[in-house]
């Protein structure tokens, strides 16, 4: 087993030296940065709710929540059904989970830590699995193009671009939470062991292949769009009747049934258990609007756009299809329209950018495609030094790219990967984050307040300003911790509001502990300004702040350096409130 991981040396490198930088920034106490979040809340609750609680009405989710989790990171994945509630999600990745959790259980057993399913060594095993699929991903993407006669070097290039150059780094090294590298491993499996099946018709090969295509199925609804790369890497009509014929004989159909059916069963099982109905639409309102695809948006744009934030590959598709064209038309022809409805179908969700994150992340499962082309274009330009030079100058760009895109988002620089296009070019190549709001075009500005911070400015309702440098300000010092109290004369803020918070801000001393406190109907969102305040030097601040309820009396505002020496003047304070129903 060791040697057949270690004669993978160039994807177990790979793999290590990623999990190497995840692990150098990564906190597993901090509840924060919790691998289970997200997403991944909804699917591994299965796991918990099985084997520890046996409660699939998951009343140990609010105790858990308090326990691990901060209030902006609680995943909200449960649906009224009838007299009950399901799970959104469906459970085919918590099997993948599985092995991991169980370690976790019994190391959590052993050593007397918390056995609840959440404390940090279930948080520690679920994350080393994630790199153990993207390791195993990696390994059945080299045995797929080498199966497609693609030599040794030409798979692993690709795969090493494939990976270094596209949002995988981001949905590996910073976000655990979603289930792409689980399906890029389940699908390079399950095309692999079809081509196995292909060439020795044996059945252990289908038996996997079988249950990896069930598996799939019962991960995502949309994952059925695999069938198109099976068609894609095995365009052989003979192939599917002789299979066919296979499955049906009688002793095949006695072996075929338990493993899809063993597999296939689990949700219909699950809803009846949390439902008393066998058959459940679990995302309730949530669906695809088939009439209008944001395709566009989809591919090109600054907020989720794939081209956008994995630029290697608006090279590598086109004229990896030219290549392919020429060689083969039939794979040509599939590869154009697998990717037309991939394109149409994941653009016609309702939540077509698949909130906060890196890109479209929903096309990391079908990367095997993206690396095949790849592989045609390494192995056509092998023969004109020129080629590769300016090939491997544009990978090399394309991946120091990539990794600084994910730098971006991860730290906030780039607000989840959902910018605008001032925001994006504002802050291009940058990894300084600036305390910037760039308002989307669709949000509509409402009012607009300046406040002069004058004596006589009604905005002050307690304490007092100061005239610095022909210009009035309010401030923090030492003998005065607490700034003046400002009032906003905004009206009807609610949610849906969007309230953009400017002004300017000099810090006399080094600031650590200086702070904005803004309270809304009682609630304080309070904000850190040390990373932003220079010495002597007037810097433009601007906060972010959106309602979740109808706010009744006037939004506060005031300036603390909490109870330290520290002395910082503010000036020039406006309130813009914007507005707009769609959150994107």
């Amino acid at each position: 087993m060791i040697r057949r991981i270690t004669s993978y040396k160039i994807p177990l490198l790979l793999t290590l030296s990623l999990l190497v930088v995840h692990f150098a920034q990564k906190d597993f106490s901090n509840p924060y940065e919790r691998p289970i979040a997200g997403d991944a809340q909804a699917y591994y609750a299965y796991l918990p709710a099985t084997f520890i609680y046996g409660d699939f009405s998951y009343e140990f989710i609010p105790e858990i929540n308090a326990k691990y989790y901060p209030e902006s990171h609680q995943k909200s994945f449960l649906k009224p059904v009838g007299d009950g509630k399901v799970n959104k999600t469906f459970p085919g990745v918590a099997l993948l989970y599985l092995p991991f959790f169980l370690i976790a259980h019994a190391l959590a057993l052993i050593s007397g830590t918390d056995a609840d399913g959440y404390s940090n060594i279930y948080q520690v095993c679920f994350d080393l699995g994630l790199w153990t699929y993207l390791f195993l991903g990696l390994v059945f993407f080299i045995k797929v193009l080498r199966k497609m006669a693609i030599s040794e070097s030409m798979a692993i290039w690709s795969s090493t671009i494939v990976l270094l150059g596209t949002n995988m780094v981001f949905y590996s090294v910073y976000d655990q939470s979603v289930t792409h590298v689980y399906n890029f491993f389940m699908i390079n499996a399950l095309l692999y062991y079809l081509i196995k099946f292909k060439e020795n018709k044996q059945f252990k090969p289908l038996g996997i292949a079988l249950f990896l295509f069930a598996l799939i199925g019962i991960t995502r609804p949309t994952n059925i769009l695999v069938v198109g790369l099976i068609f894609f890497f095995i365009p052989d009509l003979k192939f599917y009747k002789s299979l066919l014929t296979y499955c049906l004989k009688p002793k095949n159909i006695l072996r075929i049934i338990p493993i899809l059916g063993g597999i296939l069963v689990i949700p219909f099982i699950l809803w009846k258990v949390q439902t008393g109905n066998w058959v459940v639409y679990s995302y309730g309102d949530e669906g695809f609007n088939f009439s209008s695809p944001h395709l566009s948006e989809f591919l090109f744009s600054y907020l989720k756009g794939w081209f956008v934030y994995t630029p290697l590959l608006l090279f590598t598709l086109p004229f990896g299809l030219y290549f392919l064209f020429k060689s083969n038309k039939k794979r040509f022809t599939i590869a154009l329209f697998f990717y037309a409805v991939c394109i149409y179908v994941f653009s016609s969700w309702w939540c077509w950018y698949y909130g906060a994150g890196m890109g479209q992340r929903v096309m990391i499962d079908h990367y095997i495609l993206a690396g095949f082309l790849l592989a045609i274009i390494l192995q056509n330009i092998q023969s004109s030094k020129l080629k590769k030079g300016l090939f491997a100058g544009f990978a090399f760009l394309c991946i120091g790219l990539n990794f600084a895109q994910a730098y971006q988002i991860r730290h906030g620089i780039l607000t989840g990967g959902s910018a605008t296009v001032d925001q994006y070019w504002d802050n291009f190549l940058s990894f300084e984050k600036k305390a910037q709001v760039y308002p989307h075009e669709h949000w509509i500005l409402e009012e607009s307040e300046a406040l002069t911070l004058s004596p006589e400015d009604p905005a002050i309702i307690k304490g007092q300003s100061y005239l610095v440098d022909a210009v009035w300000t309010v401030q923090v010092t030492s003998y005065d911790r607490y700034s003046a109290s400002l009032q906003s004369n905004l009206n009807n803020l609610r949610k849906g509001s969007k309230i953009c918070i400017e002004f300017e801000a000099r810090a006399r001393d080094v600031i650590t502990e200086t702070r904005v406190i803004v309270d809304l109907d009682g609630s304080r969102q309070v904000f850190t300004l040390s990373a932003y305040l220079k010495k002597d030097e007037w810097v433009k601040i601007e906060y972010l702040i959106e309602p979740q309820e109808l706010i009744i009396n006037p939004m506060m505002l005031y300036f603390w350096n909490g109870g330290s020496d520290e002395k910082v003047e503010f000036k020039n304070m406006q309130f813009k409130h914007y507005f707009s129903e769609d959150y994107l």
